[in-house]
C-alpha cells in the first residue's frame, strides 16, 4: 500500500470511528404500510381536535377504550402494576399514567407537551358590521405568535364554547364539512394596496385590527338601534335561532377561528404531512399513543410512566390550566396516595426530584428557501428522527431551559441501545432567534428535563408540514423512555 492510500485508509477509520453523521429515518424504519396507518390515524386525531378543549374530550374517549380509569369519576384507593388512569383539569389538559412496580416516591418518567396551537381568537362582543356595504364581521384578537398575513383570504372554521345566562352550554364547531359555511378574512387587491399596504414591513402587512372576519351580508344601511348595521341584528338573530344565544352570552364564550381544511399528504410520494395544529398535537398524539401502547401490550413498567398535557404553552403557560399551575403537584400528590404513601411536602419534593421529564415539542426544520437562518451542524432535518434540543431560548440562552451533560448523555444510550434515529437541534444561529417551552418550568420543581421534538417546517402557520417517518420514530422513542429509563450514577451525575 503507498503511502497516499494508506493516509485515505487511515482518514476513513477515523472518519468512521469518532465523527457523528446524521441518519436518516426512512431507509433504517421499513414497514411502510405501519406508518402509513399511523399517519393516517394521526391526521384523523388532527380533523377531529382543532381546540384544547376538543383534543381533552379525544383522548378522554382514547384512554377508556384502552382500560385507563377516569381518576375524576371513579374512586380509586390503590393501583396496581401495570393499572392505567388519567385525569383532567377543566376541560383543557389531561395527564394519564401507568403505575409502575417501584412507588411513584422513586419518580416518575414523563412526558410533559401542551394542547394548544396559534389562532384567532374572538373578542369578547366580536360582532360589528359596515353600514355602507352591509357586511358584518367578527372582531378577533390572534393567540400565540403568528406571522398575521398568513391568516387571511384563507377559508376558517369557527370551534368554541358559549355558556348562556342560565349556566347551560352550547359547543359551536361549523365550517369543517364540505357542505358548512366558512369565514374568512378579506385581503386588499393588489391593484389597490400600492400606497395603503405596499410599503409596511412584512410583519405588519395585516394588523391586528385588520383581522376582522366576513360573517354575514345584509343592506347597505344604518339602522337606528344604537347606530348599528341592520346587518348586526341578522346575525345575532342566527345566533339566537341556531344556539339559544344572545350577545351577552359571548362575554362569556370561548371561541376561535381556525384554518377549515383538513389535513392533506404532501409531496409525490406522499411522504409528508400538511395540517393546522401540528404544534403541538403531533407531540401529545406520539405521546399518548406510545402511553396506550404499553396499556395495550400489558407492559407494567419498573418506573410509574405518564404524559402530562398542558394548555396556554403558545401565551407563556400562564392560568391555571398551563405547566405554571399547581395542577402539577396535586397530579403527584394523587399518585402518591394512589401507591398508598402519604402526601407530605417532603414525600412530593421528593417524588419530584427522582422523575425524569421529557418536554415533548416541536422544532424548527431547516427550510430549504431560508437556510442561512441556522447553524447546519445543529439544525433538524425533517425525516432524520426525534431531536435532541439542549437548551431552548433566546439571546444568550435567556428564558432556557438547559439541560445537564448526565440526563443528555441517558437519553442518547437510550436512544442508542433501542434503534431510536434521534438528531441535535438547536433554533436557529446565535442571535438570530430563539424560544423556549414548558421545560423550564419542570426544571423548577427540580426535575432533570430534556427538550425532544419532531421537526417541522412553517412552525405557527395555518399549514405546518411535518415527516410521516418521524411521527413513527417519535411513538418509538417515547416507548422506549416510558418503558426503559432508569435512574443510574451517570444520568443523576451524583448532584443532590
Amino acid at each position: 500500500m503507498t503511502g497516499k492510500v494508506a493516509k485515505k485508509a487511515v482518514r476513513k477509520v477515523v472518519k468512521d470511528r469518532y465523527s457523528w453523521e446524521r441518519r436518516w429515518t426512512a431507509p433504517e424504519m421499513g414497514g411502510k404500510e405501519g406508518i402509513e396507518e399511523l399517519a393516517s390515524d394521526y391526521m384523523g386525531h388532527l380533523s377531529r381536535c382543532r381546540t384544547e378543549r376538543e383534543a381533552v374530550a379525544y383522548w378522554k374517549e382514547a384512554l377508556l377504550g384502552a382500560g385507563f380509569i377516569d381518576g375524576d369519576c371513579t374512586q380509586v384507593s390503590r393501583l396496581s402494576p401495570g393499572d392505567g388512569i388519567f385525569f383532567t383539569n377543566r376541560g383543557k389538559a389531561i395527564s394519564a399514567f401507568i403505575a409502575g412496580s417501584e412507588g411513584p416516591d422513586a419518580g416518575v418518567n414523563i412526558i410533559v407537551t401542551h394542547l394548544d396551537s396559534p389562532r384567532l381568537d374572538l373578542k369578547p362582543l366580536p360582532i360589528d358590521g359596515d353600514k355602507d356595504t352591509g357586511l358584518s364581521f367578527l372582531k378577533t384578537h390572534y393567540y400565540g405568535g403568528i406571522k398575521k398575513y398568513q391568516w387571511v383570504n384563507i377559508p376558517l372554521s369557527l370551534h368554541g364554547r358559549v355558556v348562556r345566562s342560565d349556566g347551560s352550554f352550547a359547543d359551536i364547531r361549523l365550517g369543517d364539512g364540505p357542505d358548512e359555511p366558512v369565514f374568512v378574512i378579506p385581503d386588499l387587491a393588489p391593484h389597490l394596496s400600492r400606497k395603503v399596504q405596499d410599503g409596511r414591513r412584512l410583519m405588519e402587512g395585516i394588523k391586528g385590527e385588520e383581522l376582522l372576519a366576513l360573517s354575514g351580508m345584509g343592506r347597505a344601511d344604518m339602522e337606528k338601534d344604537e347606530g348599528r348595521p341592520s346587518v348586526v341584528r341578522q346575525v345575532l338573530e342566527h345566533l339566537n335561532k341556531e344556539y339559544g344565544m344572545v350577545e351577552e352570552d359571548l362575554v362569556s364564550s370561548e371561541l376561535c377561528l381556525v384554518p377549515s381544511w383538513p389535513p392533506r399528504d404532501v409531496g409525490l410520494d406522499r411522504g409528508l404531512i400538511g395540517a393546522y395544529g401540528q404544534d403541538n398535537r403531533i407531540s401529545s398524539y406520539c405521546a399518548m399513543r406510545a402511553l396506550m401502547d404499553m396499556k395495550r401490550h400489558q407492559i407494567g413498567p419498573k418506573r410509574w410512566g405518564g404524559v402530562i398535557c398542558f394548555d396556554k404553552e403558545e401565551t407563556g403557560s400562564e392560568g391555571n390550566t398551563s405547566a405554571r399551575s399547581m395542577s402539577l403537584e396535586l397530579t403527584f400528590y394523587r399518585l402518591l396516595e394512589l401507591a398508598g404513601q402519604r402526601g407530605r411536602r417532603r414525600d412530593l419534593s421528593g417524588s419530584l426530584r427522582s422523575s425524569f421529564a421529557l418536554s415533548a415539542d416541536v422544532k424548527s426544520g431547516v427550510n430549504p428557501v431560508f437556510k442561512g437562518v441556522q447553524d447546519p451542524t445543529n439544525s433538524a432535518r425533517l425525516g432524520a428522527g426525534l431531536t435532541i434540543t439542549k437548551y431552548t431560548g433566546r439571546g444568550g440562552k435567556s428564558g432556557a431551559n438547559d439541560a445537564s451533560a448526565e440526563m443528555v448523555s441517558g437519553i442518547r444510550r437510550l436512544f442508542n441501545k433501542e434503534g431510536i434515529i434521534w438528531q441535535m437541534q438547536e433554533t436557529g444561529k446565535v442571535d438570530m432567534g430563539g424560544g423556549g417551552t414548558v421545560a423550564k418550568f419542570l426544571g423548577e420543581r427540580n426535575m432533570d428535563v430534556l427538550d425532544v421534538g419532531i421537526p417541522l417546517l412553517s412552525m405557527h402557520s395555518p399549514l405546518e408540514v411535518s415527516a410521516k417517518v418521524d411521527l413513527s420514530m417519535a411513538v418509538k422513542g417515547f416507548k422506549a423512555f416510558l418503558e426503559k429509563y432508569q435512574v443510574d450514577p451517570i444520568s443523576r451525575g451524583g448532584a443532590p
